[in-house]
């Protein structure tokens, strides 16, 4: 506890400009002889109502209630801290009316608000200010005339109401350092202390737990807009004003001001009006009350090192940032960076990611420090802050993406030292890495734009990410024939008709695909000319049919040869047409041969396609041949399939590996393990939104329902699956299907 003698001297107190002096009782002056404003010391009984005027925050009022019972073994002082604009002095408020209900403190309540973050650093309150005040709050009448007695006076009176059973409140608001409070902290447990602070000093004030406060869930953000507003709004339209307010109070409770203010204004007009980013921090103002301001107070207490940490946050293209990003826009060493990240954090000008290791700014915070950072920072210091960091996005994620079909034989210093490192690097990247292919094209910078373009498209792939993967295509595209670097171009051309295949729109993989292999060639380039052609060969299978797929196969097989390096790609697509034209036995020799290619070369993801179809192919044998032992081998296969997969993030693969491998399981061992890899693919399709694939795996349940005679279970998936599958070219199945239909009557 705080020793009641160790209040701080009046000369410490004093500003940097002025010592300060009573001039009379409670009546304090500076050096020069100005006043100075008065702190506000009231009892709590006395605060304005709320009533209609808070929304939400249910768990933190039950927590805070809960520490605030003089029973409780919780410590004394409860910090809520939060950003500026957050809520804290609301719920707090709010917190300790509710308490006073209850007749829990009948030794006194009293409210002080410390001014922590006013700019003039005069105007902060400090304990010598605050005993006198505080005991006439309490009903003392008598007191000391001499102030350094004051602060005893104040501790024995606490002391006094403890041993009579007479528990104070004491409610600390807007408290910037733990200077402003410690000597009023009581020495009894009896009493309770309630601080608000955005900074994090809980761990400096003895006996003190801390309560960090969010933003407001969604329906309350939008129940405090239209109450502040006093009248009614499409739901919509209020939901998009608190996305663009990011759910913060303040702004919430701004932007219902101005609907207010002006009744010709509708919702859906004032969020048009905040939708330009570079203007919606002057939108969220009213009358004297701003956004902006309550942001500028607690970035005017940064240090020069930290103000500048600030502001080049408010660079990273995503929202949120590894320590290694920020200390490249820093130019710094990665822990000078740290500290300054934890320093913001602490001052809740940033808050934790969604990872150990990861930071992010609230959307309203980054638009101040963006600002800021335009303001103070040359354009060419932010431009050569973003490229620093954007090419280190560039060159990690070129190492990254080459662990998904290959093993990389160097490791340099961006590297990763397995495959699922850099896997789960690009999960965690993967919305930075996007936004950063659109902030290179911003700054001119064409070789990142279209090396970052194609290097994440492979990630962005395999997790299903399609409107991504066509967006930083498309850019890269444009940035490639900026830079007259054709090769970048056909390599995107390539990729677009990848993407296009998974997306099943054939048509288009097939025109992007023709393109590619045109320009490899009139390029010179062979090797990439046969990786299209084989990509080409697979949409055109799936377009038009197995013989219209063999001629471009053959054509890259010629560039290539058989036994080249890269020949495994090449055969995995044979292996697949063989398989689908029913020559399951000449398929299982090819794609053997390609499996054993692929894991030669390291490269998991064609090694995870070529299992899923070589244990398919083994499979439809072993049911022409009746064989148990063949179809535990196709099962095995299929579960390799399902682990390489799943060590490069393909989800889609996985998802049509573990229909096929449910087909193996039923046919094998029975309906439970079956039916429990068709939930699981389901769920994945369902995810990614792809209709073809939950059309297959819900009527591979029904067709398994079907054949154990789940009658009235497996007709409804059937129907559900036709339908799924109508606008897909899946002629077999679907005749399957509706004749497995028919016959369940």
């Amino acid at each position: 506890m705080s020793d009641p003698e160790s209040y701080v001297k009046f000369s410490a107190q004093a500003s940097d400009r002025a010592r300060v002096y009573q001039a009379g009782r409670d009546l304090y002056i500076n050096g020069d002889g100005s006043p100075l404003v008065p702190p506000v010391v009231i009892p709590l009984n006395r605060l304005g109502s709320d009533a209609g005027d808070f929304f939400g925050r249910d768990e933190e009022i039950e927590e805070l209630l809960a520490q605030l019972r003089p029973a409780s073994e919780d410590g004394l002082v409860l910090v809520l801290s939060g950003l500026g604009g957050i809520g804290k002095t609301k719920l707090a408020t709010r917190a300790v009316r509710l308490a006073l209900e209850g007749d829990s403190f009948p030794g006194g309540a009293i409210y002080v608000d410390l001014r922590g973050y006013e700019t003039n650093s005069d105007l902060r309150v400090y304990p010598y200010q605050i005993y006198s005040p505080a005991l006439k709050a309490l009903g003392v009448n008598e007191i000391d005339p001499i102030p350094e007695n004051q602060g005893p006076q104040f501790h024995a009176e606490l002391g006094r109401r403890a041993i009579d059973g007479l528990p104070v409140l004491i409610f600390l608001d807007n408290v910037s350092d733990p200077e402003q409070v410690l000597s009023l902290i009581p020495s009894s447990a009896t009493h309770r202390v309630v601080v608000t602070s955005r900074n994090a000093i809980a761990p400096l004030l003895p006996g003190a737990t801390n309560l960090r406060l969010d933003v407001l869930p969604h329906d309350d953000a939008v129940a405090l807009i239209e109450a502040k507003a006093k009248r009614k709004f499409p739901s919509s339209d209020l939901a998009e004003l608190a996305s663009l307010c990011d759910r913060l109070p303040l702004a919430l409770s701004i932007v219902g001001a101005v609907l207010a203010s002006d009744s010709d204004l509708s919702a859906a007009e004032l969020a048009h009006e905040l939708t330009k980013e570079e203007e919606r921090l002057e939108g969220l103002q009213h009358e004297d009350v701003a956004v902006r301001a309550a942001f500028q107070r607690s970035y005017a207490r940064l240090s020069e090192f930290n103000a500048r940490a600030f502001r080049a946050l408010a660079l990273n293209p995503g929202a949120d940032i590894s320590i290694d990003s920020a200390a490249l826009l820093l130019d710094a060493q990665p822990l000078k960076a740290k500290r300054a990240l934890r320093h913001l954090l602490n001052s809740h000008l940033l808050e934790s990611g969604n990872a150990p290791g990861r930071w992010m700014m609230h959307d309203l915070v980054r638009l101040y420090a963006r600002e800021q950072a335009e303001r103070i920072d040359s354009q060419e210091t932010r431009h050569a802050a973003q490229v620093r960091l954007l090419d280190y996005f560039a060159r990690r994620s070129s190492h990254a993406t080459g662990w998904i079909n290959q093993q990389p034989e160097r490791q340099p210093a961006e590297g990763f030292p397995n495959r699922a490192f850099a896997m789960e690097w690009f999960a965690t990247e993967a919305s930075n890495l996007v936004a950063s292919v659109r902030v290179a094209v911003n700054l001119g910078e064409n070789d990142i734009t279209t090396d970052l373009a194609v290097s994440i498209v492979g990630y962005l792939d395999n997790v299903a990410d399609y409107a991504s993967c066509l967006s930083v295509l498309f850019l890269g595209i444009e940035a490639g024939k900026r830079s007259g670097n054709q090769l970048s171009v056909a390599a995107s051309y390539n990729n677009l008709g990848i993407v296009y295949t998974s997306m099943r729109n054939f048509r288009e993989a097939v025109r992007w695909l023709n393109k590619a292999v045109a320009l490899f060639r009139s390029l010179g380039d062979r090797d990439e000319e046969a990786r299209s052609l084989v990509n080409l060969s697979g949409a055109l299978r799936m377009l038009v049919g197995i013989e219209a797929s063999m001629e471009p196969l053959q054509r890259a097989m010629q560039l290539r040869g058989e036994d080249s390096e890269d020949a495994g790609f090449a055969l995995t697509n044979l292996g697949i047409s063989l398989r689908e034209s029913g020559r399951f036995q000449e398929a299982e020799t090819v794609l053997r041969r390609a499996l054993e290619m692929h894991v030669r070369k390291g490269s998991r993801n064609a090694e995870a396609s070529t299992l899923t179809h070589l244990g398919t192919a083994i499979m439809q044998a072993a049911q022409q041949e009746r064989s148990a032992r063949r179809l535990q081998e196709a099962v095995h296969y299929l579960q390799g399939a399902l682990t390489a997969y799943r060590d490069v993030r393909d989800i889609s693969g996985e998802a049509m590996a573990l229909v096929n491998y449910g087909n193996a399981v039923f046919l094998s061992s029975g309906k439970e393990k079956a039916l429990e890899a068709y939930q699981s693919a389901l769920k994945i399709f369902r995810d990614t939104e792809d209709r073809h694939g939950q059309g297959l795996a819900t009527g591979a349940i029904g067709m398994a329902l079907a054949t154990c005679e789940d009658i009235d279970s497996a007709r409804p998936l059937l129907d559900e699956a036709l339908r799924l599958l109508a606008p897909f070219h899946e002629p077999d199945k679907k005749r399957m299907m509706a004749e497995r239909l028919k016959s369940l009557g």
